[in-house]
């Protein structure tokens, strides 16, 4: 039966309770079927002493159900970062690593023998070889020990780079990264330099801040690690709504980012549908990588150009794309503004000047349906809508005359 503990070993086990409480919340104890009741209250535990005063809950039908709650606008760093700096490491871990570094700061150029034997003399503690062959490994790459070939053997010795050299020259590094840390994807980097330096984010706050994506980036950088060497691979795909998991496979090419919601999509070409398909990042749960793809250039000239006709993140069906047409009425003389929003949210669409207060907005799109929902924004200025899918068409109306009855039925 394990005990609770602040630390975590595995990221992903803590990544969907957190998801969990943060997106979805308000759920209780016995929401949370995959694992036992004892897992759910060491979860639980753990995520409330990471995010202390953003814990709320209520009760509903005498059932405590928990939830996270903040002002994303209010707060200077994501408060989720905190599961990045949970990870957890035995004794023997955390002494290897105060002998290496001070062992490395007083000789340079020491092979793997002559550190192991050295540890063991000044430390009176046994390691084996592996042991510090595999710590050294894990140092080089994180860049805090770099290795160099002396005749047969490699030797070690401690990096001279190091981060202080940096922000001790350049106090405006450390404004970048308060930037950084809340507005970019693995923002936690800037936020362990900033902890390094003692420093926090006094300069910056966020009215539209995403802070759940970063309980994504260790999948995000695994898919950029794929594109970066155009490799195929291989998703666990997990739908929180039917809580099926599907492996899929194919060829990742872009990575989609909504301005509307923040949400993260990854773009990949399927050969068996021989389609772009998009899939949220969030569902996600895990990827392998498979054989270089030896068409990958072509594929991304090819997506590139399909771009152009997505309104979303959907490439529709079949189709090669329909001509949506929009007609609208605005008052040229008090609603130039209109025209402006028009042109500036239009993503390449044309709008055209057809009549005295008329105007008529084109565009080529894979699928309709995505562009009606800008197009009720506009209710009450919307003339009439065109499209290929009578039934996007249709249900377009339809929540027109809903919407009348729904206010106006009575007068």
């Amino acid at each position: 039966m394990g005990e609770f503990s602040e630390l975590i070993k595995n990221f992903d086990k803590i990544r969907d309770y957190m998801r969990d409480f943060f997106v979805y919340g308000f759920k209780g104890r016995g929401d949370f079927t995959q694992k036992s009741n004892r897992t759910y209250d060491n979860e639980r535990r753990r995520i409330e002493s990471y995010l202390g005063e953003y814990i709320k809950w209520d009760s509903s039908k005498g059932r405590k159900r928990v939830f996270v709650s903040l002002d994303s606008s209010k707060i200077s760093q994501n408060p989720l970062y905190s599961a990045w700096k949970s990870k957890s490491f035995t004794s023997n871990d955390i002494m290897l690593h105060f002998y290496l570094l001070d062992l490395l700061r007083m000789e340079k150029h020491l092979s793997i023998e002559e550190l192991t034997d050295r540890i063991c003399e000044t430390s009176s503690v046994y390691f084996d070889i592996q042991t510090v062959r595999k710590k050294v490994n894990e140092y080089i790459k994180e860049g805090i020990i770099i290795s160099n070939k002396s005749g047969k053997a490699l030797c070690y010795s401690l990096s001279n780079i190091y981060l202080n050299n940096l922000t001790d020259s350049y106090d405006e590094i450390l404004d970048a990264v308060k930037f950084y840390q809340e507005a970019s994807s693995f923002g936690v980097i800037g936020s362990y330099i900033l902890d390094n330096e003692d420093k926090k984010n006094d300069i910056f706050l966020f009215k539209h801040h995403f802070i759940v994506h970063t309980l994504e980036d260790k999948i995000l950088l695994d898919i950029l690690m794929a594109m970066k060497e155009k490799r195929k691979i291989s998703f666990v795909n997990k739908s929180t709504r039917t809580d099926r998991s599907t492996t899929l496979y194919g060829t990742p090419l872009k990575i989609f980012v909504s301005t509307q919601t923040g949400r993260r999509y990854i773009n990949i070409y399927n050969e068996n549908r021989e389609r772009f398909i998009n899939h949220r990042l969030d569902y996600v749960k895990s990827v392998e990588f498979l054989e270089i793809s030896k068409n990958y250039d072509f594929l991304k000239e090819k997506l590139e150009v399909n771009i152009d006709k997505c309104w979303g993140v959907s490439f529709g069906g079949k189709s090669r794309g329909e001509e949506v047409k929009i007609k609208f009425y605005i008052d040229e003389k008090r609603e130039g503004y209109i025209i402006n929003r028009i042109n500036r949210e239009g993503r390449g669409g044309k709008l055209e000047r057809i009549d005295k207060n008329i105007y008529l907005f084109s565009k080529e799109i894979f699928d309709s349906n995505e562009i009606m929902f800008w197009a009720k924004s506009f209710t009450g200025r919307v003339m009439s809508v065109e499209a290929k899918s009578q039934v996007v068409v249709d249900k377009f109306y339809n929540d027109m005359r809903r919407m009348f009855d729904m206010y106006l039925g009575e007068e």
